[in-house]
């Protein structure tokens, strides 16, 4: 069977008083799936140091004899862990959190972790920067300095930051990006006020004024205002480029990195470019029931003469929420090709997820990208939280490493409360896009996370979760016999596991007869023939005592006040209370 049902294991931090115990280390949490009907169980992460527990390798050997399995849920700050994201631009938040994700790979496989699971981005949303302070080293995508990526591309980048000539005027270009850098100025005008202090200036007069009767021509002044304009913008490199290394905090530097990376990949046409940006298009016209052309005419987003989405234009620029998902993938997508830069000091995490198999063979352990959760009120600012824009950084990780090194999870309950519509996910997701679906988390599909409530047979939560099931499965989900997806109920507590499980069983049954939705039987509510509850027994019941005598006489009398009325009005005095209550 392609479907494995688990449980995860929770987390210590959040357990109760009593259940410290058996939740305290990976031991442990690896033995809680034995009494809990299933032999899979995910284990929460919730510090490195978990896998530095004494004799844990020989212990976990000891659990897998019993046939139990696991995967490695990593850390994530929904467990209140202080961590680096790996689509950050910040050069301290790239390196600690590339390290710190290569030591829990390493870690996972030397335990022999089937899958490694992280949120796909819990950094600060985009719109939020300009409110948080930041140091200001940047990085690339490869996490090389980003003033070594802007002197590497020189050749279209200082004059993308720069753009124009000193006749021409500004054209769009990045210039945007100076507003913040310069006292919420206009680039042009800024160089425009700079200029007429310039002429002002005695400088200047000694340029332009008469000398031995030689006058300045106009095109001598031209000339001048040439090398001026020319040294203004060296100056203002430069100040960019120091700007780009300050270990000083600023207000949201990261920008600045997000914009040239995206102007980068919008140069090069980058698969994840295009695909996320088409992908987020079709997803919001979906959304808010249109189709992709009203929905870009609503919101006046088009592309270029060259047929490209261009970060100059500013109705796309402002449109955050269709092309910070592609870089926020970019950068992820760093972390895994390291051997495509020269001098890395960083080591290149694919190769993290290469498992040898005791016969030679090479198999994976892949890493898969589950939707996050998110702060009330910042529900659709998150910068990577769809699984179809994961499924682009999937694939295309994929087939640039030549094997199965990333996989999707997917959580309707993370989905729902981020205001991501899983139906809608499940319509939109590529014809076989459903095999990179390794991992459900699975619940009541509630609004309100993190609630990991339990799913109750026959419920309507228990229907609306194989819908969507079903849906996925349409698109491969499950489908491939050879590899197993696993469908992990995410436990909110140790009186919630029996009845969730069974739902879940019940799920897995009719997911593997392609039952369609609207003909689940009885049984997919746990209502079995032969069980008392059963209609078939009901109706035999009813049956067999039909033709039976009545038992007695049965006889109701006259009710004038009617049944509790009646006996009021027989106790002494009764009549007239009656007559007087009667329409109060």
């Amino acid at each position: 069977m392609s479907y494995v049902v688990g449980v995860s294991s929770g987390a210590f931090t959040v357990t109760s008083q009593e259940e410290k115990p058996q939740l305290v280390g990976l031991f442990k949490k690896a033995q809680s799936a034995i009494t809990k009907g299933v032999q899979f169980v995910q284990l929460d992460l919730e510090s490195v140091a978990e896998f530095k527990e004494p004799d844990l390798v020989e212990n976990i050997k000891k659990v897998k004899s019993m046939k139990v399995r696991f995967g490695v849920h990593s850390e994530t700050a929904a467990f209140g862990i202080e961590m680096s994201e790996p689509d950050s631009a910040i050069q301290t938040d790239y390196e600690n959190g590339h390290r710190r994700l290569a030591e829990i790979l390493d870690e996972s496989r030397n335990i022999e972790a089937e899958y490694v699971l992280i949120h796909s981005s819990e950094s600060v949303p985009f719109e939020l920067l300009g409110r948080h302070l930041q140091p200001a080293v940047l990085v690339d995508v490869w996490g090389r300095p980003l003033r070594d990526f802007i002197e590497k591309e020189k050749q279209w980048v200082e004059k993308w930051i720069i753009p124009g000539e000193f006749d021409q005027g500004l054209k769009e270009g990045g210039s945007f990006m100076w507003a913040d850098l310069i006292g919420g100025r206009d680039l042009e005008e800024y160089l425009n006020s700079n200029w007429e202090k310039y002429t002002r200036s005695t400088e200047y007069e000694f340029k332009t004024q008469s000398r031995e009767g030689k006058v300045v021509s106009e095109e001598d002044k031209k000339s001048i205002k040439k090398n001026w304009y020319e040294n203004e913008r060296k100056d203002l490199l430069n100040y960019f480029l120091g700007f780009i290394e300050s270990r000083s905090h600023h207000y949201g530097p990261e920008r600045y990195a997000y914009y040239i990376i995206a102007k980068w990949m919008e140069k090069n046409d980058d698969p994840l470019w295009n695909k996320i940006i088409e992908a987020n298009i079709k997803f919001f016209a979906a959304y808010e029931g249109t189709n992709p052309e009203e929905w870009k005419e609503k919101y006046q987003i088009k592309k270029t003469e060259e047929g490209k989405w261009s970060i100059d234009n500013s109705n796309f620029r402002e449109q955050y929420k269709l092309w910070v998902p592609a870089v926020s993938a970019k950068y992820i997508w760093g972390h895994f090709f390291q051997d495509k830069i020269s001098g890395s000091r960083l080591p290149d995490l694919k190769e993290k997820l290469k498992v040898k198999k005791k016969d030679g063979t090479e198999t994976s352990m892949p890493l898969v990208l589950e939707s996050p959760m998110a702060h009330r009120g910042t529900e659709e600012w998150l910068r990577l939280p769809n699984p179809l824009q994961m499924y682009c950084l999937a694939e295309e990780v994929n087939k640039e490493a030549g094997f199965e090194a990333m996989g999707l999870a997917v959580d309707l309950e993370h989905m729902i409360s981020i205001r991501i519509d899983p139906e809608v996910v499940a319509k939109l997701l590529p014809e076989e896009g459903g095999k990179l679906i390794r991992v459900v988390h699975a619940g009541w599909p509630a609004p309100l996370a993190p609630a990991h409530l339990p799913i109750q047979l026959g419920s309507e939560q228990q229907r609306y979760l194989y819908r969507v099931y079903y849906q996925l499965r349409q698109k491969g989900f499950g489908k491939d016999p050879k590899v197993d997806s696993f469908i992990i109920f995410e436990r909110g507590g140790p009186e919630t596991f029996q009845e969730s499980i069974l739902s879940l069983r019940n799920i897995v049954e009719f997911l593997s007869k392609d039952t369609p939705p609207k003909d689940l039987p009885l049984e997919f509510a746990g209502i079995k023939t032969g069980q008392i509850a059963s209609w078939e027994r009901q109706l035999t019941t009813i049956k067999e005592h039909a033709e039976e005598p009545l038992k007695g006489v049965l006889a109701v009398p006259e009710e004038e006040h009617t049944f509790l009325g009646g006996a009021a009005v027989a106790k002494p005095g009764g009549t007239e209370k009656w007559k007087k209550e009667e329409y109060k």
